[in-house]
């Protein structure tokens, strides 16, 4: 396996850690990279992006919201974490950060659910802490 500039192990890292993000929220790290300007697409995609964001963290406090691991949802994140692993890594950035958006639903669906079970609280609460947990990971991962 050769390694190139783009596929190093640094940001292979990084483009994992963009793809959990997008398991937890589709959009925030689309508007992590948008907003630095690493995602493309000119000043409609930096402004538009971002706005679609915060739409996902309202909707997503929505009980009529589908699970997250249903094909369509799993689908969509899967290929987010695709877009944002192949923006910072290359081809194999994109595979690794679909895997990882894949993992990052399921850790983020159940492991909601779980702290909902052990502390009783309403689960927006931890959909809110989810927010800041994919906001922290996005931004840190696309300097």
């Amino acid at each position: 396996m050769r390694v190139t500039s783009e596929d190093t192990p640094k940001r292979l890292s990084r483009a994992a850690v963009l793809g959990f993000a997008a398991g937890l929220r589709t959009f925030t790290p689309l508007a992590a990279l948008a907003l630095r300007g690493r995602l493309g697409g000119g000043e409609a995609v930096r402004r538009g992006v971002p706005l679609l964001a915060a739409g996902e963290w309202i909707a997503d406090k929505s009980p009529k919201a589908p699970p997250r691991t249903s094909p369509a949802p799993l689908v969509g994140r899967a290929v987010s974490g695709a877009v944002v692993g192949t923006a910072l890594a290359g081809r194999r950035g994109g595979v690794i950060g679909a895997l990882a958006a894949v993992a990052g639903s399921y850790a983020g669906q159940y492991g909601r659910a779980a702290l909902g079970r052990a502390t009783g609280r309403p689960d927006a609460i931890f959909a809110i802490a989810e927010d800041g947990l994919a906001t922290a990971l996005s931004a840190a991962a696309s300097r």
